[in-house]
């Protein structure tokens, strides 16, 4: 039941990821193979559901090679519950943006009297009732990474990042950029000077931060500037991008 990944990026081990969005057991497993240290199942900006991202983490999973996080499509108890049993342990919560927000994450993440996570004895979580320290020790487990998507979340992030429960924070660019009428410009000097203040910040506490940027060129710059894990990539765009260059080789 170790969480592999919380344990890493707490101890300042660098994790480098991908993001998927194919919703697909087979895709997850031919990146599964690839040797990323995680893998991200979206749920916000893709077609994935609970029954979807199962059978990916499977795929995933077999393959011995990467640990599993999932996005939920919002910071809401309803979509957590069923993550949480099953087997999902890490999860980026997505658009929060102040202390109150990132406890009612927790909340949905822990037991009563802590939390409002509901019980259920026999699920995939605890391998079906076989796990019996199950109980005893996913709390301490759970790895919950709010996700900072705006101006007044960054402005927060101290408050959020030191919310009990809460294992780091995870900074948006795109939604960043757009919140600060630059959408898209991701060599904007504001957005890296937010970013770069916000790290600092982050670290300063002793807590892990992660991002996710498409290009190489800002996956190392996120890399030197001292975030714990980075996604460098989505599996749609790979095949996106791959499949235009294939075309263009040979038809104009």
């Amino acid at each position: 039941m170790e969480n592999i990944f919380k344990k890493n990026i707490c101890n300042n081990n660098f994790q480098l990821g991908l993001w998927s969005s194919l919703c697909s057991e087979v895709s997850a497993d031919v990146i599964g193979g690839a040797g990323f240290d995680w893998i991200l199942l979206d749920m916000e900006h893709s077609a994935n559901d609970v029954r979807s991202v199962l059978s990916q983490a499977q795929a995933i999973e077999s393959r011995g090679n990467s640990q599993v996080l999932v996005r939920p499509a919002w910071n809401d108890p309803v979509l957590i519950k069923p993550l949480l049993d099953n087997g999902f342990n890490s999860f980026i919560i997505p658009m929060v943006n102040n202390e109150s927000e990132a406890k009612k994450a927790v909340s949905a993440c822990l037991y009563p009297p802590k939390g409002t996570r509901g019980v259920a004895f026999i699920h995939r979580g605890n391998d079906y009732g076989r796990n019996t320290d199950y109980l005893e020790n996913i709390e301490k487990n759970i790895c919950l990474i709010p996700q900072l998507e705006t101006q007044i979340a960054m402005q927060n992030c101290s408050s959020i990042v030191n919310t009990d429960g809460v294992t780091g924070v995870f900074i948006g660019p795109a939604d960043l950029s757009a919140d600060m009428n630059i959408m898209g410009e991701f060599d904007n000097k504001d957005l890296w000077s937010l970013i770069e203040k916000t790290v600092k910040e982050v670290k300063s506490y002793s807590k892990p931060i992660g991002t996710l940027i498409g290009r190489k060129d800002l996956v190392q710059r996120c890399i030197d500037i001292g975030f714990d894990f980075v996604g460098c990539g989505t599996d749609i765009t790979l095949l996106a991008r791959a499949a235009d260059n294939l075309k263009n080789s040979f038809k104009k």
